[in-house]
């Protein structure tokens, strides 16, 4: 029973959500795709317990962002091929690492939240900007089916993986921004290509929208909290 409170009655409505949405696919196509599932059900794993600050995320993340990887591949969207494979993989270990040096006191796997200053916040806002720009206009010339989608899940990806890694609570608003980006490719993609993996995927990243704002509000309020007792 105690494995069953562990999950928020909001997170396991997620958790049931991308599984169900995996049999709703199935059904409506007749086609099934194992990879497809196992990454999005590992991924909502992934994305529910680090709105929790529990360092077993990084374990869910590792299944995920290997399949997706691959996944993307096939898809020909060079920029999450990169991101992933590169970077996320990698990430994950030092992820695992950096935040069990800052769990908190009395807890071995959850972490104590902090808050970007104003200027900060800004200096942010204008590096993202210019990387999204940039990295469009590379991948346009490259023939990426979705340049400035492609850059914006891209570039943010690395900047909230840095954020979720030092645990500022900021990192919310660039996975939105992500979420909402990816939705809109991987829709594309099924368009295109009319595979019921892709619509999977974009599935996965519709839970993964709904956990970011939940994500937002929890780790504002134990930001909040975290300032107050220091």
């Amino acid at each position: 029973m105690k494995y069953l409170k562990f999950f928020s009655p909001y997170e396991w409505f997620l958790l049931l959500t991308i599984v169900s949405l995996n049999f709703v696919v199935f059904f409506i196509t007749g086609e099934w795709d194992i990879l497809s599932a196992i990454a999005t059900v590992s991924g909502v794993l992934c994305v529910v317990l680090v709105a929790k600050g529990h360092i077993s995320n990084y374990l869910f993340g590792l299944i995920q962002v290997s399949l997706y990887t691959y996944l993307s591949w096939g898809v020909g969207y060079w920029g999450e091929v990169a991101l992933n494979g590169l970077y996320y993989v990698p990430m994950q270990f030092i992820g695992f690492f950096m935040w069990r040096k800052r769990t908190r006191e009395g807890s071995r796997t959850r972490v104590t939240a902090k808050n970007l200053s104003g200027t900060q916040r800004l200096v942010l806002t204008v590096v993202c900007t210019f990387l999204i720009l940039g990295g469009g206009l590379v991948l346009k010339h490259y023939g990426d089916p979705a340049p400035y989608l492609d850059s914006t899940t891209t570039f943010l990806s690395v900047v909230a993986m840095f954020l979720m890694v030092k645990t500022y609570a900021e990192q919310w608003y660039l996975w939105i921004t992500v979420n909402v980006a990816t939705i809109i490719m991987w829709s594309m993609a099924f368009v295109r290509e009319q595979d019921a993996g892709h619509l999977i995927i974009a599935s996965m990243w519709c839970v993964y929208l709904l956990n970011s704002i939940h994500g937002l509000f929890e780790w504002k309020r134990a930001a909040k909290t975290a300032s107050l007792t220091n």
